[in-house]
């Protein structure tokens, strides 16, 4: 199997970035069937097929059941809004066109897709298998590896970017292991994981580089200068924590892959 390449695709954060590509101009069938979701995914999907050519592949969807995440904190994608009513029965038709190419489509209740992704290209790489998870969401530079490797799709149908190690250190300027204690500052808004209240990206990115994880920065605390900067680091170190459990992507889930 070494070698061999394995696709695994996120697809209801696939069929949300191009359901929002088209949102100024949505695209319905002769008879108004809304279609901008399906066909952006199936345009994506076409692409990573024609380029890569895998040798496995899966389609990961979220489940409707709340996750572990909610568990550990009720304010989890508590701001995000419910799917759009002509969206929803794209999501079908989605499923349709996976099940139509034959591709099996994983769903876990009590995980989210990250995690069926995280356990999946895990298994994949002890495997010696090179694996490219399809998603537009920038937590999952965590999972990047030798073996790893994130596509996300451009916009509409533009072409996809790959990021592997090498392209993940030059965009975000640190190791993708990295990208859970750089959300853990941070935050996320569209997850509403909290992060340190007040500190951005600026902040973050120089603390990570120097101090590697969130728990060097606590380890190193007295060494920070900045006295507006450690304070908030002081006060919110429970939320920094917290923040960093809610974004790490669990990739050992209970669950057989064939």
């Amino acid at each position: 199997m070494k070698n061999k390449k394995f696709v695994i695709i996120d697809a209801l954060a696939m069929a949300y970035k191009a359901y929002y590509a088209f949102i100024n101009r949505p695209l319905v069938t002769s008879k108004g069937e809304p279609t901008s979701a399906v066909y952006g995914f199936i345009a994506q999907l076409l692409k990573v097929l024609e380029d890569h050519k895998p040798d496995y592949i899966a389609v990961a969807f979220d489940s409707k059941e709340k996750t572990f995440r909610h568990e550990m904190y009720d304010g989890y994608k508590s701001s995000r809004a419910v799917m759009p009513d002509d969206m929803i029965p794209q999501i079908q038709r989605i499923k349709d066109v996976v099940e139509y190419l034959n591709m099996p489509v994983w769903i876990k209740p009590g995980y989210e897709a990250d995690d069926i992704v995280g356990t999946a290209v895990k298994k994949a790489e002890e495997k010696g298998l090179l694996s490219y998870a399809i998603t537009p969401d920038k937590d999952y530079f965590q999972l990047v590896t030798d073996k790893v490797t994130i596509i996300r799709p451009g916009r509409a149908t533009d072409d996809p970017v790959e990021y592997d190690v090498e392209k993940v250190i030059e965009a975000l300027g640190f190791n993708p292991p990295q990208m859970i204690d750089y959300l853990a500052l941070i935050g996320d808004s569209s997850d509403d994981i909290p992060g340190v209240a007040g500190i951005g990206p600026k902040t973050a990115l120089p603390l990570i580089q120097k101090y590697k994880t969130i728990e060097g920065i606590y380890e190193h605390i007295d060494e920070i200068e900045k006295a507006g900067v450690k304070k908030k680091l002081i006060e919110n170190k429970e939320n920094a924590f917290l923040s960093k459990e809610l974004a790490t992507i669990h990739c050992d889930i209970p669950m057989e892959i064939d």
